[in-house]
């Protein structure tokens, strides 16, 4: 992506992004979008769920600010981007924010760097999905619609969080019930 594009391009990715959330998200989204913006540092957090209480603490004091002024300041270090990604931090029914995080070339390793260091960056938009809308691991139903404020917490998300690690647990217990008999008449 060059430079010049970078704001038609993230209004493109936003609008598909938008478009892949109403796919598969149950709430009515917003097209009027305002941004934040996050660098991705992977040193933050031990995990998953660390790393999302960590960064909603810290979105949650930024201001949102419109797509000009984004990419003003996207295009003060596109030199050094690598990797933009853009998701829905939070749905309102008035405004949809969307957090673009971005990945800087130079936190890379150093042996890595030389060979991107010419490279555009690339941009993605992507939607958060909670683990808990599966049937069962590797399952080939289709996923139920779910909240897509669900990394902001509430009641929903963790009734739906408590349901679907019972869920994993009783589908575990019959799987490895099924694998111990099947073991068993094999040996």
């Amino acid at each position: 992506m060059k430079k010049a594009e970078l704001e038609n391009k993230i209004q493109d990715a936003t609008s598909s992004l938008i478009d892949m959330a109403t796919d598969i998200c149950w709430n009515k989204i917003s097209r009027n979008c305002e941004y934040i913006m996050s660098e991705i540092d992977e040193s933050i957090g031990k995990n998953f769920f660390e790393q999302a209480k960590i960064r909603k603490k810290i979105n949650d004091k930024k201001s949102p600010k419109t797509l000009t002024e984004i990419v003003a300041e996207l295009t003060e270090i596109y030199e050094n981007l690598y990797d933009i990604n853009l998701y829905i931090y939070k749905s309102l029914s008035n405004k949809t924010i969307i957090e673009i995080r971005y990945f800087l070339k130079t936190s890379h390793t150093t042996e890595f760097y030389p060979t991107i260091i010419n490279n555009e960056p690339m941009l993605h938009c992507k939607v958060a999905r909670p683990f808990y809308i599966t049937e069962s691991p590797n399952s080939n139903k289709i996923e139920r619609k779910f909240d897509v404020n669900w990394e902001l917490g509430g009641i929903r998300h963790e009734w739906n969080k408590f349901f679907g690690k019972l869920k994993y647990h009783l589908w575990k217990i019959n799987y490895d019930r099924k694998k111990k008999i099947r073991n068993k008449n094999v040996g």
